[in-house]
């Protein structure tokens, strides 16, 4: 038998119960999911047009709705984000952090862009920024850190590479393995 109805019409526990994968759970979910999205499409464009301002307040806003509070990272680290919250998640950390570094708000930076590694520590990107961060705020020993976590991920990034040198140096580290 087949059934039609409108798409927009509110479904009835008969429905639900005829059809199992249609539960309120997973409309909660797309819903939140749906929500998230557009607030941190908001936050981007205004970010996109120097509304740094109220581009955080939306950041800070998304970190607040129920699927970013949610969005636990998996125990393996080297898995990634899989789960769309923590990928949001990650990237309103580095968002924000790139806001304030820009502002030469160096600490509040620093505390986004270690927020965004404690989700994903596979970006070189982001340890390469950290390491900037710390060299800029005489934290050579987490600048260290960071610069070889980078070259962890990924071995053949120069400019880890060229700023580790440069941070072992200036730790008197001159026989480091």
């Amino acid at each position: 038998m087949i059934r039609i109805a409108a798409l927009n019409a509110a479904s009835t526990a008969a429905d639900e119960s005829q059809d199992p994968l249609r539960s309120s759970k997973s409309q909660t979910k797309e819903a939140q999911e749906a929500e998230a999205f557009a607030l941190y499409h908001k936050a981007l464009d205004l970010q996109k047009h120097d509304k740094f301002e109220e581009s955080a307040k939306a950041y800070h806003e998304l970190l607040k709705t129920p699927l970013l509070k949610e969005a636990m990272p998996s125990e393996d680290q080297r898995v990634g984000l899989k789960h769309p919250g923590l990928m949001l998640k990650y990237s309103t950390f580095k968002n924000l952090a790139s806001m304030a570094a820009s502002r030469d708000d160096l600490g509040k930076a620093m505390e986004f862009y270690l927020e965004a590694v404690m989700l994903d520590s596979t970006d070189v990107n982001m340890w390469y920024k950290i390491g900037q961060v710390a060299v800029r705020l005489v934290r050579i020993p987490l600048a260290r850190h960071a610069f070889e976590e980078g070259l962890h991920c990924n071995q053949d990034h120069w400019p880890c590479l060229d700023n580790l040198i440069t941070v072992l140096y200036a730790l008197n580290d001159y026989t480091c393995e």
